[in-house]
């Protein structure tokens, strides 16, 4: 195996891990916005911040493997700078945005007089939606630079169906978890006693 194969290898592993966070942030997010209970807003909302175990690794991996290969094959190719820039703008907006609003959800479950109402119109907003949608999109078009290598106007092209296409995943992840929290309870139950249960 050569450097360059096993830089490759660990480049693309990150890259699969990243998606995998992401699936597991959008099914995180669905429980929180979900939650009918403040013990269960907490339980995932811990869960949601101990996703850095698998972005953390992941970033790094993208970054200083994307970083060695710019350096070797990357002289005059648009994909790969665009690429790093891409992964970096996922970060902050993962670290700075993201991570600030779950450490202030954090904050409010840790108080005592936190209540389910205020939980969930902090996390209702769309600005969780829209900031994930952006990283969804944005991962999109790494992985597509990564595979297709295109020049300037193909990649901007796909960057644009990309961030919709996040958008609208991120969308419809609303919707669903929306949904779960007006048709069930935490684990799959009616949320209110039907008409045929003593009350």
């Amino acid at each position: 195996m050569t450097l360059y194969s096993a830089v490759l290898f660990f480049h693309v592993l990150s890259a699969i891990a990243l998606f995998i966070a992401l699936v597991l942030e959008g099914a995180i997010f669905v429980r929180i916005r979900s939650a009918w209970s403040i013990e269960q807003a907490r339980f995932f909302t811990r869960a949601f911040r101990r996703l850095w175990v698998i972005y953390v690794p992941s970033f790094v991996g993208i970054l200083v493997g994307g970083m060695y290969l710019a350096s070797q094959y990357g002289r005059g190719s648009f994909w790969i700078p665009a690429a790093l820039l891409a992964t970096v703008v996922i970060v902050v907006v993962g670290g700075v945005v993201t991570g600030w609003k779950t450490a202030r959800l954090k904050k409010m479950l840790a108080s005592d007089a936190a209540t389910l109402d205020a939980v969930l119109a902090e996390v209702k907003g769309n600005s969780f939606v829209v900031f994930y949608g952006l990283r969804i999109g944005l991962a999109l078009w790494i992985l597509f630079l990564m595979t297709a290598k295109t020049r300037l106007i193909p990649s901007l092209i796909a960057l644009s169906v990309g961030l919709i296409i996040g958008l609208l995943a991120a969308a419809n992840i609303r919707r669903a978890a929306d949904h779960i929290g007006n048709r069930c309870n935490a684990w799959g139950g009616p949320t209110q006693p039907s008409a045929a249960e003593p009350s």
